[in-house]
């Protein structure tokens, strides 16, 4: 049980990091925006240890990566990574220009191996993506939940992610909408209202990150997320769900009667 008063059912694709930190996490907003708000304090990524990182394979992964262009050096240059960002997941959420900038000093061109990884970065999300395409996308697959996690898990600013949908519930496009550590990110309703017109879609879905591992979103999210349904509810758009992604797993406000 927590504080709203029922068992929240959790969708759990990776082990919880046990970081209960900084439960600001949140949208709040008004009928014109809903605002982002990031967690205070620095964000960091779950902090796996070295030895995890081997155990769970995410050291010889990524050295693999990096061995065409770093060669025998690859794993030195995966340690510090490691060390730095923590995780792959968070690695895998890093911008070109802060992979870079931890390698840095190295002596190694710094700048293709930081294009390496996003470049591996992006084909995953292409492949990931197409799992959507084709047919009615199911919010309740392990396979959906598998992509919000893949998209948002790891990603030290808190940020939201609108998917728009066919009536029939084909994939047709995702806006990302990222925020920073030191402010809010909004997401003008009116952006989206015209993003949807443009693609002529009938049913949305919204997923945010919790960068403090805690999915229980809080009172300005439920709030924030009625406040945009019923306003895309009048213009005749329909908000299937809204996910919150954290390292202890994957929360739906739909499935915990929450909207």
């Amino acid at each position: 049980m927590d504080r709203w008063g029922a068992d929240h059912r959790l969708f759990e694709p990776f082990l919880s990091a046990g970081d209960r930190r900084n439960r600001q996490d949140g949208l709040s907003g008004d009928v014109d925006h809903t605002i982002l708000r990031p967690a205070p304090g620095d964000g960091a990524g779950p902090g796996f240890s070295h030895a995890a990182a081997e155990e769970t394979g995410q050291l010889s992964v990524l050295a693999q990566i990096l061995r065409p262009v770093v060669g025998d050096g690859s794993e030195v240059v995966a340690r510090r990574l490691i060390r730095r960002f923590g995780s792959l997941s968070t690695i895998y959420s890093a911008s070109a220009q802060a992979l870079a900038d931890e390698i840095d000093g190295t002596g190694l061109n710094r700048q293709a191996i930081a294009a390496l990884i996003v470049a591996a970065r992006d084909l995953a999300a292409v492949a990931l993506r197409e799992t959507l395409l084709g047919e009615p996308v199911s919010l309740t697959s392990p396979a959906f939940r598998q992509y919000l996690a893949s998209r948002l898990l790891g990603r030290r600013e808190e940020c939201v992610m609108v998917l728009f949908l066919t009536g029939e519930g084909l994939f047709l496009a995702e806006d990302t909408h990222v925020g920073t550590r030191q402010s809010t990110c909004e997401l003008p309703l009116r952006r989206t209202v015209r993003r949807a017109f443009d693609l002529d879609a009938r049913r949305l879905v919204l997923a945010h990150n919790h960068p403090s591992g805690d999915p229980t979103p809080s009172a300005d999210d439920i709030q924030s997320t009625r406040t945009f349904r019923q306003v895309m509810a009048a213009l005749e758009f329909n908000l299937d769900d809204h996910f919150v992604v954290a390292r202890g797993g994957i929360f739906s406000m739909s499935d915990n009667g929450l909207i």
